[in-house]
């Protein structure tokens, strides 16, 4: 007799308020039998798990350890909800046990379904007013698994192709050298009156909101790990605390006429 699996759903949580999950990552983690995730996350969610429930919680650079528990539940015939901070597909979860999967031959065999969340940067963005109206990247300055200097290919790269620049895990207790040089690489292209924002903990209670320039971007402020750094485009501007970017609508319509 064949194995029956249980079905794993990877879930995006969003940025780490319950309020933020959608319907389909509430019910996905409601009727789990099975939780799985960074300690953190699950703390997070606490309110909305079962008392029947079996949680279990792993610390940071657990992310295979979760991944092959996830797996293993599911050979025991468990549905299981292995959960991942924002989305599951950026910076998450849902990549690694894919390719764990695909490895073991798994793929089509164990019931598989990704449920997209909120990314952070949304989050950022929105608590800013409208930074990412136009095209934009996102590029994490942790070394841990990217080599330094394929980031500052990249950061070389979005600057001079005028992209906004959304910047995650600028800055850890351990990690402090790459921001500056970070900072460095993009004034080569970029001009030092660049609007630039940082928001750490963005749509959580202790949200918090730096709103500057790029020659002034420095670690004295709320840069962390748990911060999104926006460096904004040519056409991104300040006006009322809200940092703008132009989508273009100005070139086409009288936007003060309201035509």
């Amino acid at each position: 007799m064949g194995i029956s699996f249980g079905k794993i759903t990877v879930v995006g949580t969003g940025p780490g308020d319950i309020r933020d999950l959608t319907p389909r990552a509430l019910e996905a983690i409601k009727s789990a039998a099975v939780v799985i995730g960074y300690k953190t996350y699950l703390r997070e969610i606490e309110g909305i798990l079962a008392e029947g429930q079996e949680k279990l919680p792993f610390g940071m650079k657990d992310e295979i350890r979760r991944c092959e528990t996830a797996i293993e539940k599911s050979m025991e015939g468990k549905t299981v909800a292995l959960v991942s901070g924002g989305d599951a597909g950026i910076y998450g979860m849902s990549g690694l046990l894919l390719e764990i999967m695909g490895s073991r031959s798994l793929l089509g065999k164990i019931p598989l379904e990704i449920v997209p969340g909120m990314p952070a940067f949304c989050s950022a963005a929105a608590a800013l007013g409208a930074p990412i109206m136009n095209d934009f990247c996102v590029i994490s300055l942790s070394n841990l698994l990217t080599p330094w200097d394929e980031i500052e290919k990249r950061l070389r790269a979005a600057s001079s192709a005028d992209f906004v620049i959304i910047l995650y895990n600028p800055s850890s207790r351990r990690r402090r050298r790459e921001f500056v040089l970070a900072k460095n690489i993009l004034l080569e292209k970029i001009e030092g009156e660049r609007p630039v924002a940082v928001v750490k903990a963005a749509s959580r209670p202790d949200e918090a909101v730096e709103i500057t320039i790029l020659e002034k971007m420095d670690l004295s402020g709320i840069v962390s790990m748990n911060s999104a750094v926006i460096i904004g485009n040519s056409s991104t501007y300040v006006k009322d605390l809200y940092m703008i970017t132009r989508r273009g609508y100005g070139n086409k319509y009288n936007l003060e006429a309201g035509e």
